[in-house]
């Protein structure tokens, strides 16, 4: 698998993007007790959590930032995290969708990261980090198409969008019951070190193989290109 970040994105600030690619996964499998008491402690803490004070976070103000220099609007278009508390204090309790996804969304509450999940063998060529450059379209996950302006960031591969503004993944790239492989991507800002995000890959590499003993994990860190 390759990956490109386009000089558009250094601009930005992007100048390295973390990878992570494991395969022999199972979404069904069964979750281990010790991640299940991580999960608990995490649902806890987005259920009492202000908000606000999690939005004034470094990290999250990272996320905003790079929203507002695109002219992007942060109210409509929250960074992954807020978002997320938002949807698990609505409902009271942090969703439960299936292995793979439990413990990167854990992991995104973890460390206020946007962490882009997608099924790997449905990634079509070199995946590419790039401002759009031109008028198009995006279909989010479970929601209807989005007009995506030429000033947006995305990911994509050779077919279409893997993830618009680093805040929704895209419907043809979602995990399923019979996916086997996986790649999660950690875009981050100009507030995440490479460190800080290769850890949080570290973690969710430890979760999945306390429960997919045959799981097989690699990490990339992708420089941006040069202008």
């Amino acid at each position: 698998m390759r990956f490109h970040i386009d000089k558009s994105m250094a601009a930005l600030g992007i100048q390295h993007v973390v990878v992570g690619i494991a395969r022999n996964v199972d979404p069904q499998t069964t979750l281990s007790d010790s991640f299940l008491k991580k999960q608990r402690k995490m649902e806890d803490w987005a259920l009492r959590c202000d908000v606000d004070e999690v939005s004034s976070h470094p990290v999250i103000q990272g996320y905003k930032n790079l929203l507002q220099r695109v002219g992007r609007s942060v109210k409509r278009n929250p960074p992954t995290v807020p978002a997320l508390i938002r949807n698990v204090q609505h409902r009271g309790s942090l969703p439960r969708i299936n292995s793979v996804i439990d413990i990167y969304n854990v992991e995104s509450l973890h460390s206020l990261l946007a962490i882009g999940g997608h099924d790997l063998d449905k990634v079509h060529g070199q995946i590419e980090f790039t401002v759009n450059k031109e008028e198009g379209t995006f279909l989010p996950i479970l929601s209807k198409a989005k007009h995506v302006a030429k000033t947006d960031y995305v990911y994509r591969d050779t077919e279409g969008i893997m993830a618009w503004l680093d805040v929704r993944d895209g419907e043809n790239y979602k995990f399923a019951d019979e996916t086997q492989n996986a790649v999660f991507i950690i875009q981050g800002n100009a507030n995440t070190s490479v460190e800080m995000r290769l850890d949080a890959l570290g973690r969710i590499q430890a979760d999945l193989s306390e429960c997919m003993p045959a799981m097989e994990f690699e990490t990339q860190v992708i420089h941006a290109e040069e202008c």
